[in-house]
């Protein structure tokens, strides 16, 4: 796999196959509240993926995740939600979703959550549930001061026979996601989380108010 290798001070990127790399003792660069191309944002194009079980070397996480989206298969899947604000008082209509996926493998089970976010895709990977629902590339969704009143929220689940490869080349061979640019009311998280979820799960499918 070639890559291009971008060095900072505490993040390291690998641009391959529309995939970068995010090691686990990164920190996050934080995103403005703006949310399209027409206010400046600037949408990167790619997959950002994280690995909470990262064992510090690019191509190493690099080599597992190709061997993962080759190999394995979804069993199960999930949305949930957070606030778009965690000042609000309700996120019945306006929340961030994203997807969390279980996949059970002869080295054992692993949790993965995909999202769209302003900038970009972003893919995690852990071996525990947590990482994937409560965190964003290492950073609680949810800052704990207000943890005791937003949590993230189930949506809906179902189940899946889905293999990963065919999801990646749907998301980015079939309908070229990591080239559809943000926009909060046509192209969102919510339409991204729909389209994984519509196409992944067995038997349900997930409706929501724009």
């Amino acid at each position: 796999m070639g890559s291009s290798v971008s060095r900072g001070a505490s993040k390291v990127d690998c641009d391959t196959n529309g995939i970068s790399w995010k090691g686990s003792d990164s920190t996050v660069a934080e995103e403005s509240n703006n949310s399209n191309k027409s206010i400046g944002i600037q949408w990167q194009g790619h997959i950002r993926y994280y690995s909470y079980a990262s064992k510090g070397d690019i191509d190493s996480d690099l080599a597992d995740l190709q061997k993962h989206i080759n190999n394995d298969r979804f069993e199960m899947l999930y949305l949930y939600k957070t606030p778009l604000s965690e000042y609000q008082w309700t996120n019945s209509v306006f929340f961030h979703v994203f997807v969390i996926f279980y996949t059970n493998t002869s080295e054992g089970g692993f949790w993965w959550s995909l999202e769209k976010r302003k900038k970009v895709l972003i893919l995690q990977m852990s071996r525990d549930f947590e990482d994937v629902r409560s965190k964003i590339e290492g950073e609680y969704r949810i800052s704990r001061k207000n943890a005791w009143y937003w949590e993230p929220q189930f949506i809906i689940r179902d189940s899946s026979w889905e293999l990963f490869v065919d999801l990646y080349d749907f998301l980015i061979i079939d309908t070229d996601q990591t080239n559809v640019r943000y926009h909060f009311a046509e192209e969102s998280c919510k339409t991204f989380a729909k389209i994984v979820f519509d196409k992944v799960a067995t038997n349900k499918k997930w409706y929501y108010i724009i």
